[in-house]
């Protein structure tokens, strides 16, 4: 199957999982503080995304879902409403530009990338920044010690 095929089948998929996305983020928001671990549904889901955006050489992509998983990681600890409802409200709009990125693949949307990826790292530092990383390097740094 070639690259065009491939992303297509992706973009198909999305559309499956923009339902349950939508779905899962219309409970939070009815269910501010009962709800909030529907997050997780989100994150797993930005997880798919990701890895599958990078397979395809989609590295924009990529780079919203990461983010839009690490700020659904912290909204299922969210402590009040208003951190619930920040968390929402930047992950409709990942959600949205992730579609429209995937429909609209071949126009230029640098800017508006931009402008997302600028508030999803406020917004994630405004969080207390995200997880912990481990590179190759200290994986394999661990493997040889072991």
């Amino acid at each position: 199957m070639n690259m065009a095929g491939s992303i297509e089948e992706f973009v198909d998929e999305l559309g499956g999982f923009a339902e349950t996305a939508e779905r899962t983020l219309s409970a939070i928001e009815k269910d501010q503080d009962g709800a909030k671990g529907m997050f997780s549904v989100f994150s797993d889901r930005m997880f798919a995304i990701k890895g599958t955006a990078r397979q395809l050489g989609l590295p924009h992509v990529a780079r919203i879902a990461e983010l839009a998983e690490e700020i659904a990681v912290k909204g299922t600890h969210a402590g009040t409403r208003a951190v619930v409802r920040k968390c929402t409200g930047c992950l409709w709009d990942a959600l949205t530009t992730i579609k429209v990125l995937l429909v609209n693949r071949d126009k230029e949307t640098t800017e508006e990338q931009e402008i997302l990826v600028n508030r999803m790292k406020k917004t994630l530092d405004a969080l207390g920044g995200g997880r912990e990383r481990v590179s190759t390097d200290d994986i394999a740094a661990l493997l040889k010690n072991r």
